[in-house]
């Protein structure tokens, strides 16, 4: 990518090379996160009937579980945050939920392994899947917004870099300037379908909860699917918003 720009001089175009590496940047941070989980591990076998202590350890393999689940989403958030792919406030905002998850289901298994009856330890083995939903809403959901907020930062970036990008354009020849804002044209009509998406992400993704999910399961899917859409469209305009912008630096460097 340096060898790409070697010999921009002109400041315009220095901030459109330090512009294309941060997208490029950004993309690499989108798509090293790893596929969304949804489905849960197995549960560990049966128990006898009254075998309170064999429930009881089942439930601490799925808590656990859950528990590690969790932790790598929390690193996974650190990571993004220190290489400068989401803001502080966000990563903050994922932190507190996936904190609040986990004093949960650390409560829970408390009070799991302090029955002293196998239909108590059931009911709350049954509380750890329909109170917390963890693979089947948080994780995803989660995710799901910690993509968002790589897009979102992402975007934001292409945006206040317009001023620099049209200072450079305007400065360079006039052989090219045609090429350049076709580019540019569309750069903006990319940047501008990506931007129109972040609204009904911003506005389902809170309709993703727990309750939501054992109430209406139907509309739940709806939403999830909605926002996947969205999420979705907003990537591959910005994939070409950055393709615009590489195609834009390379004519300003010949």
């Amino acid at each position: 990518m340096m060898k790409l720009f070697k010999g921009l001089k002109r400041p315009g175009q220095l901030t459109l090379l330090t512009l294309v590496s941060l997208v490029v940047a950004g993309f690499v941070g989108y798509l090293a996160l790893p596929a969304i989980a949804q489905a849960a591990p197995a549960s560990g076998g049966q128990c006898a009937r009254n075998d309170v202590q064999c429930v009881i350890n089942v439930g601490n393999q799925l808590i656990t579980a859950r528990l590690n689940a969790l932790n790598t989403l929390s690193s996974r958030v650190t990571q993004q945050q220190q290489a400068g792919h989401i803001t502080a406030d966000a990563a903050s905002a994922l932190q507190a939920d996936i904190a609040t998850n986990q004093n949960g289901l650390k409560a829970l298994q408390s009070k799991l392994d302090a029955e002293t009856s196998a239909q108590a330890a059931r009911q709350d083995v049954r509380n750890i899947f329909w109170q917390f939903r963890i693979y089947a809403v948080v994780l995803p959901r989660d995710y799901q917004q910690l993509h968002f907020d790589i897009e979102q930062k992402l975007a934001n970036r292409m945006e206040t870099a317009k001023a620099a990008i049209e200072k450079a354009i305007a400065a360079a020849p006039a052989s090219k300037q045609a090429q350049l804002q076709s580019l540019y044209n569309d750069f903006k009509a990319q940047l501008a379908t990506a931007e129109a998406q972040f609204d009904t992400v911003q506005s389902t993704l809170p309709t993703l909860t727990p309750e939501n999910y054992n109430q209406d399961h139907a509309a739940y899917t709806s939403n999830l699917a909605k926002v996947r859409s969205a999420e979705k469209t907003a990537h591959t305009a910005l994939h070409q918003a950055a393709s615009d912008l590489h195609q834009i630096a390379q004519l300003l460097k010949n």
